[in-house]
């Protein structure tokens, strides 16, 4: 996830995922690598989609039915940041999104340094709700390093204490809305910043990894959700943006904006609290 600046929070900047005969992604996203993760996403029927937040509102307007057209089927919109910023766009966005055929998914960005898990959460789906008639899937809980503290990982905390942050945003998350939220992060900071803890396994896994395949994806998961693979890009219709792919799982077996998301199959459980290289903040 990218940051995007607004006056005094941070605006993270999801994915838009590969769409044939859209303009290219610069940088590392050469067409040779477009077309490797192209062809292992349709190995694994994956589907399109985008993540945005404020930063996609810097130029023209987003033109959501040109998105749809072109084949994306999903989108995950920046809904609040800790219990200080909440996304002016998102409202609009999701309505505007939904109205176009595309399933939203909200998203929190996590920020364990100033807020906690529950007061997070409650504060996301608030801000979440906001976005009245739109069909809306789990929120999203995006955990990566402090961007604001770049030598500070896991926002300074331990990993007992980490595992007890994620465990209260989830739990508080389900109450509120009665789905089980859809963790995004990287390898590495789930790795260094929860100990590879098996506590959250059931949640949907969208990872952020760079590059033509995935890498490892972290323990417990088997298999990640979403697959953010690139953080530049360009699709007509929003311009700049990150790159993403969805492919069903138990957890979370349908984008169909039409429906509720399936009660999950495991039971559940209260939560017990118990160096790596991230995807860079460009913007804000």
């Amino acid at each position: 996830m990218l940051y995007a600046v607004t006056a005094g929070a941070v605006a993270v900047a999801l994915s838009c995922a590969f769409t044939p005969g859209a303009h290219a992604a610069t940088g590392q996203a050469t067409r040779a690598s477009q077309a490797a993760r192209a062809s292992h996403a349709g190995r694994t029927r994956a589907v399109r989609g985008l993540d945005i937040s404020a930063y996609q509102h810097a130029g023209a307007p987003i033109n959501w039915q040109r998105l749809a057209r072109d084949g994306l089927r999903f989108v995950s919109i920046k809904a609040a940041e800790g219990t200080y910023y909440r996304n002016p766009y998102y409202a609009a966005d999701a309505r505007a999104a939904a109205a176009a055929g595309l399933a939203v998914l909200p998203y929190v960005f996590a920020n364990p340094a100033k807020d906690g898990g529950k007061a997070t959460a409650r504060f996301g789906a608030k801000a979440a709700s906001a976005a009245r008639g739109a069909a809306r899937l789990p929120l999203v809980v995006d955990l990566e390093n402090d961007p604001y503290q770049k030598n500070r990982d896991c926002w300074g905390r331990s990993v007992r204490a980490m595992r007890g942050w994620i465990g209260g945003f989830l739990n508080q998350a389900h109450a509120l809305t009665r789905r089980w939220p859809v963790i995004y992060t990287t390898a590495a900071w789930w790795r260094e910043c929860t100990g590879s803890t098996r506590q959250f396994r059931h949640e949907p896994l969208w990872l952020a990894a760079f590059g033509a395949a995935t890498g490892p994806v972290p323990a417990p998961w088997h298999q990640w959700a979403f697959w953010q693979y690139a953080d530049n890009g360009a699709l007509p219709g929003i311009g700049p943006v990150d790159l993403d792919y969805y492919r069903p799982t138990d957890g979370l077996p349908s984008l169909n904006p039409a429906r509720k998301a399936a009660k999950p199959r495991h039971p559940r459980h209260p939560r017990k609290p118990a160096k790596h290289k991230r995807p860079t903040a460009k913007r804000r």
